[in-house]
C-alpha cells in the first residue's frame, strides 16, 4: 500500500522534532484517524492531550484517493495549527496512504499504542449511531481504540469507568484502564455485573440459588480481577461497584460524571478473535463519553 510519511512538531509542519528518528518506535505512538469531520477533530484533540501525557508522538493518518492528496494536505494543515495553539512540543507524523479509511487505520495499529477515532465521520450523516469506519476498526485493531463519543473533553481528574467480568481481556481493560487513570491522576470506578435471577425455572421444576452466595461469589472474582493493578497503581483510587443488572446499563450510569469507559471487545464464553460482542457495541453506539475497546494482544 503506497503512502507518504511527514514528520515534526505541529509548531512547524516539516521542520524535524528535536530527537526524532525516522521511524516510530513498535507500540509508542498514538494514531488519530483524520478526515475532516468535526468529530475527527475531537479525536485529534484528545489524542494530542493523551500523548503529550505519555510523552509519545502523534501520528494522523488520512486515506486518500492519491499518495498527494490536496484535501489531506488542506485537512492536515488545519490540525497543525490547531494543535500548535495547544500543544506547541508534540512530535506529530502525518500519513496519507491510498485505500478505504479503515484498512489504512488498521495497518496503523501494528505499530500504535493506541488508536483515537471520532464516532462519525465525513461521510456519515450526523446521528447517535457509530459510524462504520470506527466500528470495523474497533473490531479488528491490533491494540486498544478509543472512539470520542459525547463532546469530546480532552482527558481530566473525572473517574475512569472500566467493565470487569474475570475473562482475560478485561484483565487487559483493567491494566490499560489503571495506567490511564494514574497518568491523569484521576479515580478508577470497576463495575462488574451478573443476570439472572433467583428463582430459575429447569422445565417444570423451580430451583432455587443461594443468592447470597453467588453475590459473594461475584465481588470475589471482582477483588481477583483488581488485586494486581492496584499493587501495580496504588496512586489510583478504586471504588468498587458489584451489581445484578446489564453490564452496558451500569456501565453508563456510573459514566454519568466520567471521562473514559473500558472495556474488553469481548467477555466470558465468547471466542478469541470474534467481533465485539454487545456490551461494547451498545457502549460504541450510546456511550456519552470516550470508549475504549481492548481486543487480545
Amino acid at each position: 500500500m503506497k503512502g507518504s510519511v511527514e514528520r515534526g512538531t505541529v509548531g512547524s509542519a516539516l521542520a524535524p522534532a528535536k530527537g526524532a528518528t525516522m521511524s516510530t518506535p513498535h507500540g509508542h505512538s498514538v494514531v488519530v484517524g483524520l478526515d475532516g469531520s468535526d468529530a475527527s477533530t475531537r479525536a485529534a484533540m484528545w489524542g494530542a492531550a493523551v500523548a503529550s501525557k505519555w510523552g509519545e508522538p502523534l501520528s494522523l493518518a488520512h486515506a486518500g484517493r492519491r499518495e498527494s492528496s490536496p484535501d489531506g494536505k488542506a485537512i492536515f494543515d488545519t490540525a497543525r495549527t490547531m494543535l500548535g495553539q495547544h500543544f506547541p512540543d508534540l512530535k506529530v507524523e502525518t500519513t496519507v496512504k491510498q485505500g478505504s479509511a479503515d484498512t489504512v487505520l488498521l495497518e496503523t495499529t501494528e505499530r500504535a499504542r493506541l488508536v483515537v477515532l471520532g464516532s462519525t465521520g465525513a461521510e456519515t450523516v450526523r446521528s447517535a449511531l457509530i459510524g462504520s469506519t470506527a466500528l470495523h476498526v474497533a473490531n479488528r485493531a491490533k491494540c486498544p481504540v478509543v472512539v470520542i463519543r459525547g463532546d469530546g473533553a480532552p482527558p481530566d481528574q473525572r473517574p475512569v469507568i472500566v467493565g470487569l467480568d474475570g475473562s482475560e481481556l478485561s484483565r487487559e481493560a483493567a491494566n490499560h484502564a489503571f495506567e490511564f487513570a494514574s497518568f491523569f491522576g484521576a479515580p478508577l470506578v470497576a463495575v462488574h455485573t451478573w443476570q439472572g435471577s433467583p428463582a430459575l425455572k429447569s422445565g417444570s421444576r423451580k430451583m432455587l440459588m443461594d443468592w447470597d452466595a453467588m453475590k459473594e461469589e461475584e465481588v470475589a472474582l471482582l477483588s481477583e480481577a483488581l488485586a494486581g493493578e492496584s499493587e501495580r497503581y496504588p496512586d489510583v483510587s478504586v471504588t468498587r461497584v458489584a451489581e445484578q443488572r446489564a453490564p452496558a446499563t451500569a456501565m453508563m450510569e456510573h459514566a454519568e460524571d466520567g471521562q473514559l469507559i473500558v472495556v474488553g471487545s469481548h467477555g466470558r464464553g465468547r471466542v478469541l478473535g470474534a467481533l465485539i460482542g454487545s456490551t461494547s457495541q451498545h457502549l460504541l453506539h450510546h456511550a456519552n463519553c470516550p470508549v475504549m475497546i481492548c481486543r487480545e494482544r
